[in-house]
């Protein structure tokens, strides 16, 4: 580590220091505060405790409905206790109510906000990620100075700040069958703010097997989706609804695909409100009924869904074929719990290449480096992300080819001719033989490409290519028109192993 990231490196450290000590400031002055405004000092006419009680023989400063709340507690919530639907008694509710969300991200930071700001009596956070700063244009919960934090632990923080008094505990575990039924056992509320397939089935199963209403949420692109499952006896789990699990080449990601970063802001806060009715037994939930959201054209309608399924293995009745077993026990028989990594899916579709095929970043960089200084550009780095990613940053002298465009080609029968024309536009492209380095994100969509391209090297009359050291006939079957090389692990590799300028996202 050189002096000047050092320097920062001390800095961030330094700044957290400084957030931490002016939180518990805070927390402190808050404390002292309240202390102060609810109990009267013992040489003062009436003391009373935080309940607006008194000592022995004392009148009380006020009482209520609900014997638990305090003066305090007044004050703060009273804005939602005069509701007719709450009122004293529903908020003691929400008072005792314990609540489990998983995931800290774009929909559990402002579910997580609202519930600790209603008096939730205990909020449980898992979530084992850290914060990153491709987080922070949807996870508000985060800040800058917490890059590399704990997701839960940073939660818990900004909860703390907005209500000092709340009980928040983080789990910064990720959610698994070895732990899912602890949790949702101990909870009155699951709330699922989490972004994949596996985990979204494993809360489903665990909470339909301890009767527990999940408050289930999504959101991608400009779109949102809500619902309540495993609520009522009527009320259908995911897993009735969604029996087998799609594929994975079927499910987008906020991190592939996109999210506009208000979208899981609203979906979050609904879904507190939903999480809130459901303690406070106030109002219609959503259970056997989705809410979607269209952000773009800002519509939004309610469709109702079917009931549920008695041979659901998670809530019918061969749910209790299982009874004996735990999830844990359960996962071999369900791989759907088990979520693929970005870093095991790069690994599977580089080895589905032949190893000649393949190049590190740092020997694509010394290559490009020694060919860049010739005069011929017998070469090509082909890029093919989204043109959406590709024009928000590209390597110089990339050319974007997505790979949606390869498969359409390949799909309508004309990939050798558009490929031909594809070639002959880009300016200072060689025609004559030519190494072709494919490169995306992460190293799994350049697979795919290589995929559709091998087929269309062609047999020419004498050896081509360039080596590592520069020179010309690398290629080890000297006839061909083009070579395709799969640059392994992407623009994400490139970025930690040769140029850290080059963003990462």
């Amino acid at each position: 580590m050189n002096v000047l990231e050092d320097l920062e490196a001390q800095v961030a450290t330094a700044r957290l220091k400084l957030h931490e000590l002016e939180e518990r400031l805070h927390e402190e002055r808050n404390r002292v505060n309240s202390c102060g405004a609810d109990v009267l000092t013992s040489s003062g006419p009436s003391s009373i405790d935080n309940s607006g009680g008194s000592t022995a023989g004392e009148t009380p400063s006020f009482v209520s409905s609900s014997g638990s709340l305090t003066k305090s507690d007044v004050e703060r919530f009273s804005r939602q206790i005069v509701l007719e639907d709450i009122g004293a008694k529903g908020m003691d509710r929400i008072r005792r109510g314990r609540v489990l969300l998983v995931g800290a991200g774009g929909l559990g930071s402002t579910a997580a906000l609202y519930l600790v700001a209603a008096g939730v009596g205990e909020l449980c956070i898992v979530d084992f990620d850290t914060v990153e700063h491709s987080n922070l244009h949807r996870q508000i919960i985060h800040n800058t100075m917490r890059v590399g934090m704990s997701k839960a632990e940073s939660a818990v923080q900004s909860c703390l700040a907005l209500n000092p008094r709340a009980k928040i505990r983080a789990i910064t575990a990720p959610f698994t069958p070895a732990n899912a039924e602890e949790l949702v056992r101990g909870c009155d509320v699951v709330v699922d703010g989490s972004d994949n397939v596996a985990t979204r089935y494993l809360i489903n199963d665990a909470a339909a097997r301890y009767r527990r209403p999940l408050v289930s949420g999504s959101a991608l692109r400009w779109e949102g989706q809500l619902s309540v499952y495993c609520g009522g006896l009527s009320c259908p789990c995911y897993r009735c609804l969604f029996p087998t699990p799609p594929p994975a080449s079927a499910v987008g990601s906020c991190n592939d695909t996109g999210v506009v970063g208000p979208v899981p802001g609203c979906i979050g806060c609904l879904q507190a409100t939903e999480a809130l009715k459901l303690l406070a037994g106030a109002g219609d939930v959503l259970e056997g009924r989705l809410l979607l959201l269209d952000a773009l054209r800002m519509q939004l309608r309610v469709v109702r869904l079917r009931g549920r399924q008695k041979d659901c293995p998670a809530c019918g009745e061969a749910a209790k074929l299982n009874v004996g077993k735990s999830l844990q026990q359960l996962a071999a028989e369900r791989p759907e719990y088990v979520m693929p990594s970005c870093a095991s899916g790069a690994l599977r579709s580089a080895n589905m290449l032949p190893a000649e095929a393949n190049v590190a970043p740092s020997v694509y960089f010394s290559v490009l480096q020694k060919l860049l200084r010739g005069e011929r550009m017998s070469w090509m780095t082909l890029d093919v992300r989204p043109k959406e990613q590709y024009d928000m940053a590209h390597l110089p002298h990339s050319v974007s080819l997505p790979l949606k465009q390869l498969e359409m080609w390949k799909r309508d029968g004309v990939l050798q001719n558009e490929w031909e024309k594809f070639v002959n536009s880009v300016p200072c492209a060689s025609r004559g033989p030519m190494d072709v380095y494919v490169i995306c994100r992460r190293g799994i969509s350049s697979v795919k490409a290589m995929q559709v391209l091998l087929p269309l090297q062609e047999w020419c009359p004498k050896s081509c290519g360039t080596d590592v050291d520069g020179k010309a006939a690398i290629h080890q079957n000297p006839g061909k028109r083009f070579r395709f090389i799969n640059v392994d692990g992407g623009l994400n590799r490139y970025h930690r192993e040769v140029d850290r300028n080059f963003p990462f996202y």
